[in-house]
């Protein structure tokens, strides 16, 4: 009987202990979450980075400003999913067109690059050091830029981790379709060129 509860509760992720392990064990984590996604609590992570923003900046003055307030969390939560599904369906995409994409993955990298937003919470205190004279306004933009990187870092890993691929490969699969953009606007760039000068002569 014990067994049971002991196999039932293995399957569940602690929170806490989650949040800990993205932040300084990312391999290790990101490997546990992909076999249970935690789409809730990677849902939760995504709107509370998402109204970070306006919590910090928050200033009421009358009831208009307080509705305008709770409107624009409702806003920019909506927009923070909104971004984070489509991310996640990029990703997808492009890793079907190599054959490595599939649902569950799909539902895996959801979960795992809602919790590699996780540093982006520390902006909060990085933002009050921006109050603090030139001195402490340049370590916030220092923290800020780390803060990114790390994001970065960690987004990159639940990728890899989600799609079983090497960092150079991912690297390359995220590359794809800013090359191609790039490919794409010197094409426009050309063909309107030309045009041009076919009118012109």
């Amino acid at each position: 009987m014990n067994d049971i509860y002991d196999n039932a509760d293995a399957k569940k992720n602690d929170f806490f202990e989650d949040v800990y392990g993205v932040l300084f064990c990312p391999k290790e984590t990101f490997g546990r979450l992909r076999q249970n996604p935690p789409i809730i609590e990677a849902l939760a992570i995504v709107v509370a980075v998402s109204v970070l923003s306006p919590l910090i900046n928050a200033s009421f003055t009358d009831v208009q400003s307080l509705n305008w307030f709770v409107f624009s969390l409702f806003s920019v939560s909506f927009t923070g999913i909104i971004k984070w599904v489509f991310f996640a369906a990029f990703v997808e995409g492009l890793a079907s067109i190599f054959k490595k994409g599939g649902k569950d993955k799909f539902k895996a990298l959801l979960a795992l690059s809602g919790f590699a937003l996780l540093p982006w919470l520390f902006i909060a205190p990085v933002t009050l050091l921006k109050t603090g004279g030139i001195l402490f306004s340049l370590l916030g933009v220092l923290a800020g830029i780390a803060i990114w990187i790390w994001t970065t870092i960690l987004t990159i890993f639940a990728a890899m981790k989600v799609y079983d691929i090497s960092s150079g490969r991912i690297l390359l699969l995220l590359a794809v379709p800013f090359i191609g953009g790039i490919v794409f606007f010197n094409w426009i760039i050309g063909f309107f060129t030309t045009l041009t000068k076919l009118l012109g002569s």
